[in-house]
């Protein structure tokens, strides 16, 4: 649960997940932490769902960012809360989380949201509706609905 918390605000290092990759594939290839095992299976593979062949194990950087996307898409929907005020008047003031603006030393948290929204980016479409959101200029318009 802590961790689940912690991936929810902040995005972990790539050597702290690499870490507890490696600390959850040592627990289920060897039976205490003095043997070495044998991996049978790459942890690439082990993280695919058990239908594709994998044992269904999270990539947590997937899952990190996915909890951080979770952060985005409440800045999106719920801009009344002190969360989306507070960085919203320093980092995006054009009240659109995807049109922020980069600063040289953002916030860690900040900074771990922005590499969701970069993420989600990509996957973001037009919904036109009544066309007050529409700038051209960012070619993304997403609808707070």
């Amino acid at each position: 649960a802590i961790l689940t918390y912690a991936f929810s605000v902040f995005l972990a290092p790539k050597g702290t997940i690499e870490e507890l990759h490696s600390q959850m594939g040592r627990m289920w290839w060897t039976n205490n932490d003095k043997m070495r095992g044998w991996a049978m299976m790459a942890w690439r593979k082990m993280c695919h769902p058990k239908g594709m062949g994998g044992m269904g194990f999270r990539n947590l950087h997937l899952f990190n960012l996915a909890l951080l996307g979770r952060q985005v898409w409440r800045l999106m929907s719920q801009q009344d809360t002190l969360c989306f005020k507070v960085l919203c008047a320093k980092y995006f003031p054009e009240a659109d989380v995807f049109s922020y603006k980069r600063c040289d030393k953002p916030s860690f948290t900040w900074a771990s949201i922005a590499k969701a929204v970069d993420a989600l980016k990509d996957g973001f479409i037009w919904q036109v509706g009544d066309g007050n959101r529409i700038d051209l200029r960012l070619g993304l318009s997403v609808s707070s609905q």
